[in-house]
């Protein structure tokens, strides 16, 4: 056997034994590398030999990188990932994303389709968690999916040796929408979940997700004096100090979102901004939702992107809605980003799930300005994006 088919067969071993991680039969293996069932046997046999663990969990400190890079690429969707990292680069990004691109096949539905994809990614997910120490999440009806699957795995706890610390990173939207939606609500089912019932995670359960502007200047300052007597709240967000400034950290301590290993978040239609972190509180505010939706050409976790070119009216309208927000923001999703540089080993980073249609221009956006480490899509999702990042860019950047 030459060295070129010799290398071949260790790079679709590993592919193998990754896929193994993620509770796949050794016919969707076979299926998914495009081999016969026999081999996946016997690449499985190899592996548990030299480098598999009983527990399902590769060594890859004995494994050269080029090797455990190839494999995880046999495992993507090569010419969609190339096409997105070339994207990335063309608008000045270094860092290159990790694609992952799972069939879901007829649904019914949005929820059907959302709950296909969660069980489809919660073997991956869990293999990405286990390589955090702290991880944030937003909210909504993806995240509610993937941790009912990950609850479906039946992993006994704890699954680290040290605790695994979770994060909400939005406060309440006040509407009337599932509570089990909401980023307190996944984190702690998430924390416990991962760490055992003994654990309690921070709760932004008394914060809303806004303090809108129409609110007269007294009643701004009395409801983020309220909000700043929630302890988890300072911890993770550090003190508001008024409206124009950053939240600064607490008593010196470093505000927790600031220096996440992981934040795990999905998207929403480019039509449909905040989804459930708008809530009924947006309804108060002096911009209006539709608004919104002509300032900013993608949001994620209640961080928005802003449109290109917008005039000094414009801007000043969106900072009315960013000052607003109490969560998550976008120096938080860069430090994560850029802690999750290293997609084989160490943080993983910015982790985005989602699927189905008219997600991918904010994707796009996303990617184009490295908020991305993990992206984690359905084969609608990908379709889309297929077509989305090969459009050359309208001239001055219209849409």
């Amino acid at each position: 056997m030459s060295r070129t088919q010799s290398d071949d067969k260790a790079v679709e071993g590993l592919a193998a034994a990754l896929l193994s991680l993620e509770c796949g039969r050794n016919k969707d293996i076979a299926n998914k590398l495009g081999i016969k069932p026999v081999a996946v046997t016997r690449h499985l046999v190899k592996a548990r030999r030299e480098y598999l663990k009983e527990e399902a969990r590769i060594l890859f400190r004995k494994l050269p990188r080029n090797l455990i890079e190839n494999a995880r690429r046999r495992l993507a969707s090569l010419p969609l990932q190339d096409q997105l990292n070339e994207m990335a680069k063309a608008n000045g990004q270094e860092r290159e994303i990790s694609l992952r691109v799972f069939t879901c096949g007829p649904c019914r539905d949005d929820h059907e389709r959302m709950s296909k994809l969660g069980v489809a990614a919660a073997p991956l997910i869990r293999i990405l968690l286990r390589r955090t120490k702290s991880c944030g999440l937003t909210w909504g009806g993806t995240l509610e999916t993937v941790v009912a699957a990950l609850r479906n795995l039946s992993h006994p706890t704890p699954w680290t040796c040290k605790p695994i610390q979770f994060i909400p990173l939005s406060g309440e939207p006040l509407a009337r929408e599932r509570s089990s939606f909401s980023s307190s609500s996944l984190a702690r089912e998430l924390g416990i979940l991962v760490n055992g019932e003994l654990y309690d995670a921070p709760s932004l359960a008394m914060v809303p997700a806004f303090v809108p502007d129409r609110f007269r200047a007294y009643e701004r300052d009395g409801v983020w004096k309220l909000i700043e007597l929630v302890k988890s709240y300072k911890a993770i967000f550090g003190l508001h100090h008024g409206e124009q400034a950053a939240p600064q950290s607490a008593k010196g301590a470093a505000p927790l979102a600031m220096h996440l290993d992981m934040i795990l978040t999905s998207v929403g239609s480019h039509d449909k901004p905040l989804g459930f972190g708008r809530g009924l509180l947006f309804d108060e505010m002096s911009v209006s939702y539709d608004d919104l939706k002509t300032l900013i050409v993608a949001e994620v976790g209640g961080v928005c992107i802003p449109r290109p070119h917008l005039n000094s009216e414009k801007l000043a309208q969106l900072a009315k809605v960013q000052t607003s927000w109490t969560g998550l923001r976008l120096e938080h999703l860069e430090a994560c980003a850029q802690r999750g540089s290293d997609l084989l080993k160490g943080p993983p980073g910015v982790v985005v799930v989602s699927g189905g249609k008219g997600r991918a221009t904010v994707i796009c956006e996303l990617i184009k300005r490295g908020l991305i480490n993990h992206l984690i899509i359905d084969d609608v999702l990908a379709e889309e994006l297929q077509k989305a990042s090969v459009q050359r860019p309208k001239p001055d950047g219209q849409r």
